[in-house]
């Protein structure tokens, strides 16, 4: 009975697509029937192990944050299921809000044309320049003039 318990946890892995804490539970379960076996892990070696049996995308980040820890003896299951929900969350916020990307940018004003050394010395003389003036008539400003 130790032997199947204990080999279910070496091949427990967590899934992306599912949340985390019935997982975790999953695997505390298994860790308490081994106990109740009287078969005790130390703390160290469940943390590892969890770690071990991230998905490989979360591996890095949540390892580093969990490892990044001032002491050994500070890496404990919470601060290790805590760190699997926070990425858990970022994850499901980025889902929901996800980047927007800016495929054009009609609100730009096209750029006139290129001044001269005495004309961008010479006194302001209005508002806009003739080009911007007739905005909506004749040809769109060329890009790059």
């Amino acid at each position: 009975m130790i032997y199947q318990i204990f080999v279910q946890i070496w091949e427990w892995r967590m899934s992306l697509n599912k949340p985390p804490q019935g997982q975790l539970d999953h695997l505390l379960i298994l860790y308490n029937q081994l106990e109740a076996e009287g078969q005790m892990l130390l703390t160290l070696t469940r943390v590892m192990t969890l770690l071990a049996a991230l998905p490989k995308d979360w591996q890095q980040l949540v390892t580093h944050q969990v490892l990044n820890q001032p002491a050994i003896a500070n890496i404990t299951w919470a601060v290790v299921t805590a760190a699997i929900g926070n990425h858990w969350d970022g994850l499901q916020a980025y889902k929901k809000y996800p980047q927007t990307k800016v495929n054009k940018l009609s609100a730009v004003q096209c750029k006139g044309p290129n001044q001269t050394l005495q004309q961008q010395m010479a006194p302001y003389q209005g508002s806009l320049s003739k080009a911007l003036q007739k905005k909506g008539k004749g040809k769109a400003c060329a890009r790059g003039a």
